[in-house]
């Protein structure tokens, strides 16, 4: 079966091959689990042509289903090689290897730096890690990283330091909005686990106006803790197969026992790692047969594991993070199935908000992208805590119209001072505003506006760390310290930039008016072939030749100047190397050394040996060059033995096929009345287009 790439992976291919093509060669490609990370990788890599490709994973389970994938998409022709601990076979010449990070990390030396030409990062968030970031920096190749979860904790984990900015951000909302997701039923349970009593008592002392609640005070005071059976009855209540989220191992061992056909899938299900990773294989395969119906997990499900006949998700825990909660929810929405039951056993009012602002968000994307006639046809319903349409239904329980009153008059627990939401933001790796509000709800103790909750707030700059007495204060002066580095790259900048404490990492957003890493850098191309002559001068090129071989000594040079520079003097003026100023000149002074040594054809090169005037490329040198034989004098081309007029040699040229300068090179000898140079020939010559025009 031949697997084409949907819509949204169309979107993705074209916009990462922009980002591999570029001068960095990086891009980073972010999707919501569910789209196909995996396929749309391989499409790209399909699309790029890499001779040689590297997948980089961190674990083998999500590395034989990668390799599944890509074999689906390339095909037999294809050779493909696992580098992991447990095999290497054929892995240097293979055309696409797949490799652990922790192998290929001990093993780098055995590898050319250049010998990939792609190398791809999958869940590539991890790539900025400690252990994981030596192997990337390693090779030279272009760069893919791949993920639906780019934020991380930490600077030093900033995935855009390796990738650059997303070239693409499909999130979940927008996926599940234009119906790129299977449809998905949202019920959120809260009925059952809320105390009435306390419910009442809070909600009138907030409508008396008697007293303010933090949202510590309320989940403590009116959530109660659902007993496993409850929940078990509830799951067991649907036909189609679970994947249920709890809160430990243990509580997963526990909850098993009460659901039909239930088993685990953790971290310790075995008594070591490989008895694990077998049982946990085990579980998979009797949960895709059918002997397994409701699988309960902790953690071990966040990543990589890919179960299509899941019809149901519940969470029986409440998330860490949104990155956690993103993963989870994407375990059971993969395309090609019926839809989703989601069941949310909600333990917070975090929680209700959370699902809430997912909710709404979905709802403004369909209104969005959804013509007001196809809105109408479809039935679609938008209310406060209800909301259907094609492909996606959310409801909240009775109860939920309570707590969103409660929630309004709850005050958020958000860091007491400025400097402690500081200290936190720093953590983030935040350098900008624009950056806080991408990140800031990683932590739930950070307000939305710091300028607004703390009276005492003491400007962007210091908030976010970097004052003006420990990073440069402009632009202008950074740039300066950097090209002081030498840095001939992005890459080379991010490891050479510790050297001045007062540089930033991420200059490109520290500074409104970044120019651009060339410009930054100093490695933008000179504007005028002065300044390029004038380091090509510096290097003592003397040669079209050696000037091919060393220019990449200077980034800044072009690598063919020529055609760069509109007004280009040629190649000796341009190395301030003295030579014949035209070829007639330099012609006479061959053809009357040939016939004082008595070896007119000799080649050129010993001719230059005894006289240094003689260019070394005379046919890139002088823009008329009339073709070999008559600058050497040969004799192998004469006037009275080529057509007499433009117009017949181009008859000829044209029935010969002939359709550039290029091909007329090679062909021209087809016919023996062609001569080598028409331009030279022909005084009247009337240019290339012309010339070799289709009649």
């Amino acid at each position: 079966m031949k697997i084409v790439p949907r819509k949204y992976q169309e979107l993705a291919i074209q916009a990462a091959l922009v980002g591999l093509i570029g001068p960095l060669k990086r891009a980073l490609v972010v999707m919501a689990t569910g789209l196909g990370k995996t396929f749309t990788a391989a499409f790209i890599t399909k699309a790029f042509r890499p001779k040689k490709t590297l997948f980089l994973v961190h674990n083998n389970h999500i590395l034989h289903h990668a390799m599944l994938e890509f074999k689906m998409v390339f095909g037999e022709n294809t050779t493909i090689a696992v580098y992991n601990g447990l095999s290497k076979n054929g892995a240097a010449e293979a055309d696409i290897v797949f490799a652990t990070w922790q192998t290929m990390g001990v093993n780098l030396k055995k590898w050319k730096k250049n010998h990939f030409d792609l190398i791809i990062v999958d869940e590539a968030h991890h790539a900025e890690a400690d252990t994981y970031r030596p192997t990337l920096r390693y090779f030279t190749g272009a760069k893919l990283g791949i993920t639906a979860t780019p934020n991380r904790a930490n600077e030093d984990e900033d995935i855009r330091n390796a990738f650059g900015d997303e070239v693409i951000h499909i999130s979940r909302e927008e996926a599940i909005a234009r119906g790129w997701l299977p449809p998905i039923e949202y019920h959120v349970v809260t009925d059952e686990s809320l105390d009435e009593h306390a419910l009442q008592i809070i909600a009138a002392e907030i409508k008396e106006g008697k007293e303010r609640f933090t949202m510590a005070e309320v989940n403590r005071c009116i959530f109660i803790k659902k007993r496993d059976e409850e929940i078990a009855k509830i799951i067991n209540g649907y036909s189609e197969k679970a994947l249920v989220f709890c809160a430990s191992i243990g509580h997963s061992e526990r909850l098993a026992k009460s659901l039909e056909l239930g088993a685990t899938f953790h971290s310790m299900t075995g008594k070591s790692q490989s008895d694990t990773w077998d049982k946990n294989q085990a579980t998979l395969t009797a949960l895709k047969n059918g002997l397994v119906r409701r699988v309960c997990a902790v953690n071990a499900f966040n990543e990589g594991v890919n179960v299509p006949s899941i019809g149901l998700v519940a969470f029986c825990r409440t998330t860490d993070t949104q990155n956690v909660f993103d993963q989870q929810l994407g375990r059971g929405l993969r395309p090609g199935k019926d839809k989703l039951i989601v069941l949310d056993f909600v333990g917070n009012l975090e929680r209700v908000q959370l699902v809430l602002e997912m909710m709404n968000k979905i709802a403004d994307l369909h209104e969005q992208y959804t013509p007001r006639g196809e809105l109408e046809r479809e039935g679609y319903n938008r209310q406060a805590f209800e909301v259907s349409g094609k492909g996606f239904e959310f409801t909240f329980s009775d109860r939920i119209v309570d707590l969103m009153n409660i929630l309004k008059h709850c005050e958020r627990e958000f860091y007491p001072t400025w400097q402690e939401a500081s200290a936190k933001t720093q953590t983030l790796g935040v350098h900008s505003i624009r950056q806080y509000h991408k990140k800031y709800r990683i932590d739930s103790k950070l307000p939305s506006n710091p300028n607004v909750a703390y009276p005492d707030y003491p400007g962007d700059t210091v908030f976010l760390g970097r004052s003006k007495k420990d990073r440069y204060g402009t632009c202008e002066e950074a740039s300066t310290a950097a090209k002081a580095l030498n840095a001939k790259s992005v890459e080379d900048y991010k490891r050479l930039c510790e050297k001045d404490s007062k540089l930033p990492k991420c200059p490109d957003i520290v500074y409104e008016d970044f120019p651009g890493w060339n410009k930054f850098l100093g490695t933008d191309k000179y504007p005028t072939w002065q300044e390029a002559s004038a380091s090509a001068k510096k290097l003592k090129i003397t040669s079209h030749v050696e000037y091919a071989r060393r220019y990449k000594e200077d980034v800044r040079l072009h690598s063919s100047p020529w055609t760069h520079y509109k007004d280009w003097p040629g190649l000796a003026v341009f190395l301030g190397v003295e030579k014949y100023a035209t070829w007639q000149e330099a012609s006479a002074v061959i053809q009357k050394l040939g016939v004082q040594s008595g070896k007119s054809g000799a080649s050129y090169r010993k001719f230059r040996k005894e006289d240094k005037k003689l260019p070394s490329d005379p046919q890139n040198v002088y823009k008329d060059f009339p073709g070999w034989g008559i600058f050497l004098g040969t004799g192998r081309e004469h006037r009275e033995h080529t057509y007499k007029r433009w117009q017949t040699a181009a008859t000829s040229a044209r029935k010969l096929g002939i359709r550039s300068k290029e091909e007329y090179a090679e062909k021209y000898k087809s016919d023996k009345k062609l001569p080598s140079s028409p331009s030279s020939r022909y005084a009247d010559f009337p240019g290339w287009p012309k010339f070799l025009r289709k009649e």
